[in-house]
């Protein structure tokens, strides 16, 4: 039983020193290469399970902002993992020196088909550390309007009203025109335009339009909302309505919007007033009577 368990610890032995690579006359062997990457995986999950701590202990007791919390804590993540990969490759064996010579082959393999990786990944440390957007703003990028939700490393999610979420390069928001609606203010401009019909009591219709957006609770009163008579148009008076919202109050600028024209069109119905369409008359001449015949 003593030799056969002997015979079996040496074999195991055997596999466990295998060599398996050489790097800069380094000898990795199985079982280095096994508890390294072990200890990789640890390290990622232990990290997570760090950073978390330290923001819940540290960062939230003296950061109240929640995008710069998760800012900090991004960098505390990223921070313990450097730390345990490198006391990872420490006990597993496996000397730090030999990343120079990996270190080389990834600047080659980041030359040749890298680049967007690496530029998306400097563009998250430089949103995470500059802030032109942060988690809670409602952002128009490519033609993607909603809420960020999220800000990666090397991606950002944006969800839109439709509850879709979208994944944004990070490099989109240092490259491409951005709109950030909740930028140094959460006060936002917003418009409804919308004709009545010719002969209607435009004084009437601006104290109708005027009644409405003072008392929509989703309305700001500083600046006060005006109403504007805009032209004489073809079929109709145009107006526009120009009145302010505080996003972080109001579900959406367009549930606001469409508040007031449900609004409108119940008061002007109750003031016989007559929201315009287009309408063409057309006036026919002859310079000689019309013949008819009857066909029997």
């Amino acid at each position: 039983m003593n030799t056969s368990l002997k015979e079996s610890l040496t074999t195991f032995g055997l596999i466990w020193n295998h060599k398996l690579i050489t790097i800069a006359g380094i000898k990795l062997g199985l079982g280095n290469m096994l508890v390294a990457l072990f200890l990789l995986l640890f390290a990622s999950r232990l990290s997570n399970l760090m950073s978390k701590l330290i923001n819940k202990r540290l960062i939230m007791r003296f950061v109240e902002d929640r995008a710069s919390q998760t800012t900090y804590q991004t960098f505390a993540f990223y921070g313990c993992l450097a730390l345990f990969v490198t006391l990872s490759l420490t006990i597993a064996g496996i000397p730090l020196t030999v990343f120079t010579v990996v270190g080389g082959a990834l600047a080659i393999g980041v030359g040749f088909g890298s680049q967007n990786i690496v530029n998306n990944f400097i563009s998250g440390v430089i949103l995470l550390i500059e802030q032109p957007i942060k988690i809670g703003d409602v952002v128009e990028v490519e033609n993607i309007t909603g809420t960020v939700i999220s800000i990666g490393t090397r991606s950002t999610k944006i969800k839109n009203a439709d509850q879709k979420v979208f994944i944004v390069p990070n490099s989109f928001f240092l490259e491409k025109g951005v709109v950030n609606w909740n930028y140094e203010t959460t006060i936002i401009r917003t418009i409804v335009e919308f004709g009545v019909a010719y002969g209607s009591a435009v004084r009437q219709v601006e104290n109708i339009c005027l009644d409405i957006m003072l008392n929509h609770e989703g309305i700001e009163q500083t600046p006060l909302p005006i109403v504007q008579f805009t032209n004489f148009a073809d079929s109709n008076l145009t107006f526009q309505l120009i009145f302010f919202c505080n996003i972080d109050k109001v579900p959406s600028l367009n549930q606001v919007r469409s508040d007031v024209r449900f609004l409108m069109d119940d008061r002007f119905r109750e003031m016989n007033i007559s929201m315009a369409f287009p309408q063409r008359e057309m006036h026919l001449r002859f310079d000689k009577p019309i013949g008819v015949k009857v066909l029997s």
